[in-house]
């Protein structure tokens, strides 16, 4: 089936899962990562403006789409055997990461270093572990399991940081979250809640350990929102400072979830263009 420019494919990543995908466009390959709490279909916008100079890739990752079940062996390793696995069959030699999609591709340039070049855009890098830094995982996964996934998904909008709610009451916090996203919006992200909930459990296990970046030798461009708070910028500088043939920059008006469809991907797009091509 085809979405405007873009048709599904699907490959078997190592372990026999299968890795659904969307293609389209001419020119050397991209693969896009997406964040948590996301599909492939969330990056079609700034995927048309980059199959213009690219054949892009947007992986839907494990747990998501058509792919596959994360599975009960779930880890850090398995997203990076299903980004190896879309790379080997499409050849493709750039890479682009959004959010936990960075973490994901930093780690995939750690173990198997086979991209030329790499954008990212305020990548889930946590930099330092801490007694507060993780308690709201505990808060979220017991909303879950008392089928609570509204206050599941306010403990983690406030944990994340990325936005005002963070430093709110959690009651108004919530009351603001149910206005805000409803009807279809709400339940993609309903449908992702425990997949995002083991998505940030590797993000903990790996808190700390970006020393292990500097192995990486490919050529990359650091991109964070100028509305982002301070730890972003924070991260990507620590980033930049740890891997070398990095560049970092920071683009006016915009924020964390920039790169989706619903908001404004367009200046993004033409930094990607313009460092990798």
């Amino acid at each position: 089936m085809t979405t405007n420019l873009f048709t599904y494919s699907s490959i078997q990543s190592a372990d026999g899962t299968t890795i659904s995908y969307q293609q389209g466009g001419n020119g050397p390959g991209l693969i896009i990562v997406p964040g948590t709490l996301c599909t492939s279909a969330d990056y079609t916008r700034i995927a048309t403006m980059l199959a213009k100079t690219f054949t892009v890739y947007i992986i839907d990752r494990r747990g998501r789409g058509a792919s596959g079940a994360q599975g009960g062996s779930y880890s850090m390793g398995k997203e990076c055997e299903d980004v190896k696995a879309l790379q080997d069959a499409t050849g493709a030699s750039y890479i682009f990461g959004h959010s936990f999609g960075g973490l994901v591709t930093l780690e995939t340039a750690t173990r198997y270093p086979d991209f030329k070049g790499i954008v990212l855009y305020e990548p889930g890098v946590s930099v330092q572990d801490g007694p507060t830094t993780w308690e709201w995982i505990n808060t979220y996964e017991q909303a879950l399991k008392k089928g609570k996934p509204r206050q599941a998904f306010t403990s983690f909008v406030q944990g994340a940081g990325h936005t005002p709610l963070s430093k709110m009451p959690k009651w108004f916090a919530g009351f603001i979250l149910r206005m805000m996203i409803r009807g279809d919006h709400w339940q993609g992200i309903d449908e992702l809640l425990v997949t995002n909930l083991n998505e940030h459990k590797e993000i903990k296990k790996l808190s700390g350990t970006y020393s292990r970046y500097q192995e990486i030798n490919s050529n990359i461009l650091l991109i964070a929102g100028e509305k982002s708070p301070g730890f972003v910028h924070t991260t990507n500088q620590l980033l930049a400072n740890t891997i070398a043939n990095t560049q970092c920059q920071t683009l006016p008006g915009l924020s964390h979830l920039s790169p989706e469809n619903k908001e404004a991907p367009e200046t993004i797009a033409g930094e990607i263009i313009r460092f990798l091509a």
